[in-house]
């Protein structure tokens, strides 16, 4: 049986009538739609009775699917990371949020580039994961890794907190701040660039160190490569500190060992032949835009 999976966050800007389209071009081409539940459930709900199609609340519910669709922005897809990464099927992001680094597909598109795609006209992108352990543990080991970020900060307002960061057991700072973001090349436009950091390409082997609001203006984002080994420790006046993986995020004591790492497993991204990282990110940054144009 052939199969594809549905992902997603249900929006007001998702079209019901693309996807009952896509449905039955699937449906013609002799493949089953397997829709995540939380999705079906919103879908069935906007078309006021049930989807006709099989849903699933673990991704391992799919039987062998050529590919995973993810509908919505970048929060849609981080999410679908988690279920999906661990199997190895290719993702296809679908834009139908608001910013979309990672969803490129337009909506209007779907079909065209599901044609595609079964036509076998596509590349396989790999994308780096980073994997985090704590001590004691934080994050269910099978979830443990982010595609974006780990981001460490303080976890009440009004204070700062330090962190050691050490890498092979090297120190490379204190860092006095609100917080660290620890990015991926993919992340590197998500948290990480809000916070000055700077932009690397995907294909990077590399990982970025980006404080949050320092106490020093001397201390900036840093690129180290992703072959080693990161430690964390931490020290804060409320003794506890909150741990993010993508947005999933924790309240840890201070006590808290981490150590981070580039995981094994890697997110594998469908792209299609007029696919470009860097019209994407002229196109979601307005690279080259005059704004003053019309005033």
């Amino acid at each position: 049986m052939k199969s594809v999976a549905l992902l997603g966050r249900w929006t007001q800007r998702i079209q019901v009538a693309v996807l009952e389209a896509w449905q039955a071009e699937l449906g013609r081409a002799g493949i089953t739609l397997y829709v995540e539940e939380r999705f079906w459930e919103a879908w069935s709900q906007v078309r006021g009775a049930p989807v006709e199609l099989p849903a699933f609340s673990r991704f391992s519910e799919v039987p062998s699917p050529l590919f995973a669709f993810v509908i919505g922005g970048d929060g849609a897809f981080l999410d679908a990371v988690r279920s999906v990464a661990p199997w190895e099927v290719p993702l296809v992001g679908v834009h139908a949020g608001r910013l979309g680094f990672l969803t490129e597909v337009p909506q209007e598109d779907l079909l065209s580039a599901t044609q595609a795609l079964l036509a076998g006209h596509y590349v396989i992108e790999e994308r780096a994961l980073l994997s985090i352990v704590t001590e004691p543990e934080a994050f269910h080991p099978q979830e443990a890794f982010a595609l974006n970020e780990v981001t460490f900060s303080k976890a009440v307002t009004a204070e700062m907190i330090l962190l050691d960061v050490y890498l092979n057991g090297e120190l490379i700072n204190t860092y006095w701040a609100d917080g660290l973001i620890v990015a991926t090349p993919t992340g590197s436009t998500a948290y990480s660039l809000a916070c000055g950091g700077p932009i690397l390409t995907p294909a990077c082997r590399n990982f970025l160190l980006t404080p949050m609001a320092p106490h020093s203006l001397t201390v900036r984002a840093l690129v180290i490569p992703d072959d080693g080994v990161l430690t964390v420790a931490f020290r804060s006046r409320t003794g506890q500190v909150q741990i993010a993986l993508d947005g999933r995020s924790v309240t840890v004591p201070d006590t808290t060992l981490v150590a981070l790492r580039r995981s094994p497993l890697q997110v594998k991204i469908a792209k299609l032949p007029a696919s470009s990282y860097f019209r994407t990110l002229r196109d979601r940054l307005s690279w080259g835009v005059d704004r003053r144009e019309g005033l």
